[in-house]
Formats: structure tokens, C-alpha cells, sequence
């Protein structure tokens, strides 16, 4: 099972979100199966999320550029309901989920959670859209965030897992303070333990590589041209942290090597 790293264009976000400031921190980061994109929409009130679920349809899974008509014709077929979940509050923001639950009007009953929307209050009914995951393809079922103490700081998390066997999933996480969110900042930690990783190899360093609240992470290391997905493991490496911050600051990381069968 090749593991899952974090995607050239998610470590890209991360890298500009925390180096933009005000509006820059507003920014959507959107999961489908048309892949990851990440926008800055405008605030809205919580029934924008909630009144007509098949109009916030970003990754085109019932309809394509969804209206009022066609969320209609796609409704024929298949029922969205939403529900909304206080997650808490950060630096004085209340966060919320709203998960969707989607079935088939032939199947009503199987009903299970395949999109989440995670909103930021800003003002009297004013929210900010930060994740959005439709996952209605997978046989998963989407969990709520959550927030989650690392050291002295509390994170804002979502993990919800890919359905394969590496240990993917897809995942946000974001500290904030007065000026709203900051997307965690990995940079400095990735390179870290590049530093001490044979040269040309994959590790991971999100999902269930990554534990917050003991300020660790832990993964194995693979040849990154290895042939299989259970091939071509060097070792395993293991990096504590304190978060400051948005800021992973690694304060030890250990690199053991793969043992190897006598001759």
C-alpha cells in the first residue's frame, strides 16, 4: 500500500494561505471527484447552505452549473438533506458542519453522509465557507470536524478517509486567531525530515500519519519509485513537534532504516 503524501497542489495552498493576509485566509478549499480546487466566495447567510442543497453542487455530481431548474430535475432522482452541527468556537468564531445527507429516491433509506460544508460566522447570519468535500462517489460515509488541542493551541480539524488502503484521506486543518482562520503550515517540518530521509523517498505527513495532540508524526518511508504499492519501504521516521501558531516546529525527527534479512 504506497502512501499517501500530501498532494503538490494542497501543499501549495497551505504555502500561499498562510502567507496571504486578510481575504487570503478566506479561502475555500473544495474535494470532489473533479479533484482539488480552492476559490474565496463571499459570505452568505446559513440558509444559502441549507435551503436547496443541490445549488451548492461544486463538483457537478447531480447536475452541472446547478439552477433552480435543473436542481429541480436532479431532485427526480435523488434526495439531499441538510444538517447543520455546532463544531465550537476559535478566537471568538463559531464554527459549524453541514453535512449532507444524500440517497436515491429508489433507495430512501440509505441515506449517508456524502458532502460537508465547514462554515465560519462572521457576523449576524454572515458565514464564510472554508472546506467543501462532496464524496458521493465513495462508499464513505463523511464524519463532522472537530477541534483538537496541540500543545497550547487549538486546531480546527477535518479527516475524513479517501476509502483506499494507504491511509489517505481528505483533510483541513486551521488555527485561528482575531483575523480568522490560518491553514496549518507544514513547510517547515516537510523539509525537516527530508533532510533526514533517504534521498528520493515518500513519507507522509497528514491523515493517520499525522497525531496533533501528542505533537507527533509518524510514517513510514518508501522509495518513491518503488514498482507496488507494498514494495520498496526504506524505513520509518518519526518527527515531534509544537505547534506555535500555524507553524509545525520540529523539535526531534528519527529515521530508522528498514531492517534487512541476514544474507
Amino acid at each position: 500500500m504506497k502512501m499517501r503524501v500530501l498532494e503538490p497542489g494542497f501543499c501549495a495552498l497551505l504555502l500561499v494561505v498562510s502567507a496571504l493576509p486578510a481575504n487570503g485566509q478566506w479561502v475555500r478549499v473544495v474535494f470532489s471527484g473533479k479533484g482539488m480546487n480552492r476559490d474565496i466566495p463571499s459570505p452568505h447567510p446559513l440558509t444559502y447552505f441549507t435551503a436547496n442543497p443541490f445549488l451548492r453542487d461544486d463538483g457537478n455530481e447531480f447536475c452541472v452549473s446547478c439552477t433552480p431548474e435543473r436542481a429541480a430535475k436532479a431532485a427526480e432522482n435523488y434526495s439531499i438533506r441538510a444538517e447543520v452541527r455546532s463544531v465550537g468556537v476559535l478566537s471568538g468564531f463559531r464554527l459549524l458542519d453541514v453535512l449532507y445527507y444524500v440517497s436515491s429516491r429508489s433507495s430512501p433509506n440509505d441515506d449517508m453522509v456524502k458532502w460537508k460544508s465547514i462554515l465560519v460566522q462572521i457576523g449576524p447570519d454572515r458565514y464564510r465557507e472554508i472546506f467543501h468535500l462532496q464524496a458521493f462517489y465513495t462508499t464513505v460515509s463523511i464524519s463532522s470536524s472537530r477541534i483538537v488541542q496541540s500543545g497550547t493551541e487549538r486546531v480546527l480539524v477535518s479527516e475524513d478517509s479517501d476509502g483506499g488502503n494507504g491511509g489517505g484521506c481528505w483533510e483541513g486543518y486551521w488555527w485561528f486567531d482575531e483575523s480568522g482562520p490560518h491553514a496549518l503550515d507544514f513547510s517547515i517540518i516537510e523539509a525537516a525530515i527530508h533532510a533526514r530521509v533517504p534521498n528520493n523517498s515518500t513519507f507522509g505527513m497528514t491523515c493517520s500519519y499525522l497525531d496533533l495532540n501528542s505533537g507527533r508524526i509518524r510514517s513510514p518511508v518508501q522509495d518513491s519509485q518503488a514498482g507496488c504499492h507494498a514494495c520498496g519501504y526504506l524505513g520509518s521516521v518519526t518527527a515531534t513537534f509544537k505547534l506555535e501558531g500555524p507553524i509545525l516546529k520540529p523539535i526531534n525527527i528519527n529515521f530508522t532504516p528498514e531492517k534487512r534479512p541476514d544474507p
